[in-house]
């Protein structure tokens, strides 16, 4: 099948532009020159035709990055339909979308490394996580995306222009993944821009390399993309399309029609929201879009609620939760699908939508009238591109504002979130466009101010130096270990965009006393950073939170509480918890910082991912050990199958997933299962779920009411219990999936209850590391070596708490991760598998013998740093725990890409067991209203 039956297929009808054809045809070149609105999101098409049909060597993964605040979601949904008509054609055609945002984090790509995937987001949720310190997520998490996202992987870079800061990350994480730490499977990057100032490819680490210059096939491919979009017909609308700009300063008052005495001119008026909500009201056409860009959140939210006498209206920030946010998108995108269509009734009143940067990029609408305030050149240069936007409405204009100056005579040095110099060039270049584009097409008035201003746009469109991570960073970067003072390498700097505010994820909970509750008392849903996050500036919650004097909190994964933060801890990327009654949000205005504006309901506060637990296990059914490890085999072997992996390499991901759980047969381990009924006498991996009510006095009604919620649960022995100072008795059942928030609610209302809720299984010791312990004794002993050394760490990691270091987690300090020098062998199906605790030392284990030291185990840091190798080549350093001819110095992306396949096939193996017993099948009819005992 050609490209273009391919695209037309997928877009239902549409015909590709020569560009698409021509990157379908000989590749993605490492920087591509498309104008705004020309169709780069449709360049996935071309990945995806590459891929499956031509059958190139193409990553299998698309990650899309956007600017900081871009809506994604309107892309996201463009190629879920594409792929969905593909699929309808061709049954093996299957590409899932996802997305990743703040406020809208999709994670569901993170188990499929051996399928084809596109992932759309922001550039500060996506490079974090290829810096290993993922924004709003838990740090056990970190590895699975650092290890994906820089492996097998074609990352496009959209609108480079706006990136800022990040844009000089892209370029060191691609010269990183090429030269210095090589992927494991090839990670390309495409930039892509209408104007495409190439120095930042011109970093030391890239020049000494030989990667700051096009090569050959670049400036042959430009000089092709040149003359595509000269000659292709497809293109007339854009050459012609017209997008006339005025400066807008309005009077104080407006003559009145019918003619009369020449009036004495008047003062200006003061720019002000209600001034131009008035001027927009005035100029808004009747089934029409008006498009209002402002560039702050306080600023956006003054102009929308000054339109508070009309109802046609929506604001888009990207301070929303994600449920709000949607709702706010979608009646922007579907109003002007209908407009489009034509399908909008005739008294439609059109629609204002007020909005900040976000509509820059990502978003394909098109306005009849534009104001916008000024902004850097790129930026304008993108707003414009939201009017007119195909070139069927001649009659559109624009118009630009000045950020009124704020009093005082203190020399400005920011204008919102802009550098003062970046708004005077563009107030230069706005000055000589805007007559040129009364009676030009945009195209023809941006070329003869690129001719005439040739210095200024092109010092407008430099990408401006910015701190960048060098290979010791990354290098540094791949520890998940807090550091010495308690936190972690702060990736901001790397991450950010344009304005210098990052994001924080905010969330609402409720508690009744003045801190979070403990313990149990923790029972709330477990966190969806998806549904209930709300990105906002961290800036703006530090404010809040010292003016209202209101407490925010973050969790403490290893302490297993929330702790209280103060304004000034608040730092980019943070998941912070606030009170309901603190409040700061509203629907209709996402975050406002009011302490008024409070939610009318939020969820009980419960528990982030700590150290300790162990969910894994709380499967929902009973599994044997040995059927379990076996499982995880066989879905280790499908995934090296399908990524074709081989050698000594897929030997240690297969062994790690055939034992990663070896240590579950720790005695501590086993006697720690709430319950062994459903498989008793065997070692078991997996166990239900298991829910408990705490009943003081007769605990009739509060079991009948779970019996009616739940009447295929299976009943566990009573328990009596001590709970403040009341007796009780805890009713307990294993269950297969987790209570719903309304389960639990009415379990509480039940007389006499005096707690509901899920029971956390904590075992006491991290069972991936006595996996580990065992597996590095049978390889330490072995002459021939029965699995690679890398194969101890991957085991080790697959729960991504234990990794670079083993240490203490008890008080005592006498333990490693909870495990303790007694049983000094496990049994599993009859083989003794004796433990070495040499290998859990922070440093080499040898004695002296003389003025020599004689090395007898290298310890944890030693395997480590011979997996891992050094920061640069020219400090190539053996601890001697890999042999040479095994996988080693395997560099960060590629030692966390395997990390993260091990993950994968232990996610599987527990998705899908082959051999289980589950609580549904334990009950008998009659049996689930009597206690147990």
């Amino acid at each position: 099948m050609e490209f273009s039956d391919f695209f037309q297929i997928a877009t239902r009808g549409l015909v590709p532009y020569e560009w698409q054809c021509l990157v379908a045809k000989d590749g993605f070149p490492d920087t591509l020159r498309i104008p705004t609105g020309l169709g780069k999101t449709e360049a996935a098409l071309a990945w995806a035709w590459r891929l499956f049909v031509d059958h190139k060597l193409e990553p299998r993964h698309l990650v899309v990055c956007l600017p900081m605040r871009s809506l994604v979601s309107q892309t996201v949904q463009r190629l879920q339909a594409y792929f969905r008509v593909l699929s309808e054609t061709r049954p093996d055609f299957e590409i899932r979308v996802h997305q990743l945002m703040g406020g809208a984090i999709d994670d569901d790509w993170a188990g499929k490394p051996d399928k084809p995937w596109v992932l759309v987001g922001t550039q500060d949720q996506l490079l974090s996580r290829a810096l290993n310190r993922g924004y709003a997520m838990s740090r056990f998490e970190w590895p699975v995306h650092f290890g994906l996202l820089n492996n097998d992987c074609r990352w496009l870079i959209d609108e480079v222009q706006l990136m800022g800061p990040g844009l000089w990350t892209t370029s060191q994480l691609d010269w990183m993944r090429r030269k210095r730490f090589p992927s494991l499977k090839p990670c390309l990057t495409t930039w892509m821009s209408a104007t495409i100032d190439t120095s930042f490819l011109s970093t030391t680490d890239r020049v000494r390399e030989a990667l700051s210059e096009p090569s050959q096939q670049q400036v042959a491919f430009e000089g092709k993309i040149e003359a595509a979009l000269d000659r292709d017909n497809g293109l007339d609308w854009w050459r012609e399309a017209k997008r006339p700009l005025a400066w807008w300063q309005p009077d104080a008052s407006a003559p009145k029609p019918g003619g009369g005495r020449k009036r004495r001119a008047t003062k200006p008026v003061t720019v002000t929201p209600d001034v131009i909500a008035g001027s927009v009201k005035a100029k808004h056409v009747a089934r029409t879009l008006t498009l209002v860009i402002c560039n702050t959140v306080d600023m956006a939210r003054a102009v929308f609620g000054a339109l508070s006498s009309i109802n046609h209206k929506v604001l888009l920030t990207s301070r929303f939760r994600r449920e709000d946010r949607a709702q706010h998108e979608e009646r922007l995108i579907d109003f002007d699908t209908k407009r489009k269509n034509g399908s909008l009734p005739k008294n439609d009143p059109g629609l204002i939508c007020v909005s900040t940067q976000v509509v820059e990029a990502g978003v394909d609408i098109s306005a009849h009238r534009l104001f916008t305030e000024l902004a850097p050149w790129p930026s304008m240069l993108q707003r414009l591109g939201r009017l007119n936007r195909k070139g069927d409405d001649q009659d559109a204009q624009a118009w630009v504002w000045e950020t009124p100056k704020e009093g005082g005579s203190k020399k400005r040095e920011r204008i919102g979130p802009y550098e003062f110099t970046d708004i005077e060039l563009a107030k230069k270049l706005v000055s000589a466009f805007a007559p040129l584009s009364q009676a030009n097409a945009f195209s023809e008035a941006i070329a003869e101010v690129t001719r005439n201003k040739h210095k200024e746009v092109s010092a407008a469109l430099q990408p401006k130096p910015s701190p960048l991570p060098r290979a010791l960073v990354v290098h540094g970067l791949f520890s998940t270990e807090r550091d010495v003072h308690g936190g972690f390498t702060d990736v901001s700097p790397f991450v950010r965009g344009t304005d210098p505010d990052l994001d924080v994820t905010v969330f609402w909970r409720d508690w009744s006393d003045d801190n979070p509750p403990r313990g149990d008392d923790l029972d709330g849903p477990l966190l969806e950073p998806a549904k209930e996050g709300c990105p906002v500036s961290f800036v703006h919650v530090q404010k809040m939170l010292e003016s209202s004097k209101a407490k925010a909190w973050l969790w403490d994964d290893e302490a297993d509480n929330w702790e209280r933060l103060n304004h000034g801890d608040i730092r980019p990327g943070m998941l912070v918890m606030l009170k309901r009654d603190v409040g700061g949000y509203d629907a209709v205005e996402g975050w406002t910082g009011d302490r008024s504006n409070v939610l009318a309901d939020a969820p009980r506060v419960g528990r982030g991912a700590a150290l300790r637990d162990d969910t894994w296990t709380e499967a929902g059914y009973w599994s044997k050990l040995e059927d379990h490890l076996r499982d995880a085999r066989g879905e280790a072997e499908k995934l090296c199958d399908a990524l074709s992996l081989d050698g000594k390499t897929r030997a240690a991901v297969i062994e790690a997933a055939g034992l990663h759980d070896l240590g579950k047969a720790h005695p501590q381990w086993q006697a720690a299962l709430p319950d062994r009924s459903g498989i008793p006498y065997a070692l078991l991996a997996k166990s239900p779920r298991v829910v408990a009510v705490d009943v003081w006095g007769d605990a009739s009604a509060a079991r009948a009411e779970f019996v009616k919620l739940r009447p295929r649960a299976h009943a566990l022995p009573d328990e009596a219990r001590r709970r403040g100072r009341e007796d009780v008795v805890r009713l307990r059942w294993a269950i297969e999936d987790r209570l719903s928030d309304a389960e639990v609610k009415s379990l509480r209302a039940v007389a006499g209850v005096r707690w509901a809720g899920h029971l956390q299984f904590r075992p006491g010791l991290r069972h991936e590391v006595a996996s580990a312990v065992a597996m590095w004794r049978k390889y330490r002993d072995s002459e021939a070596k029965p699995y690679p050394a890398l194969a101890v760490y991957l085991a080790a990691t697959h729960h991504g708490k234990a990794r670079t270091v083993m240490r203490s987690t008890t008080g005592e300090g006498d333990d490693v991760f909870g495990m303790r020098r007694e049983p000094s062998v496990l049994v599993i199906g009859g083989d003794e598998w004796p433990l070495d605790f040499s290998i859990a030392k922070d440093g080499a284990e040898g004695r002296w013998e003389g003025d020599e030291f004689v090395m007898t185990g290298p310890g944890w840091t030693g395997l480590v740093a011979d997996l891992l190798g050094p920061w640069r080549p020219e400090e190539m350093s053996d601890a001697g725990a890999v042999p040479e001819g095994e996988p080693r110095h395997l560099g960060p992306f590629a030692l966390a890409y395997l990390e993260a396949l091990v993950r994968v096939a232990d996610w599987r193996a527990s998705a899908q067991p082959s051999a289980s017993k589950r609580p549904s099948a334990m009950c008998s009819a009659g049996n689930q209203s009597e206690s147990l005992t």
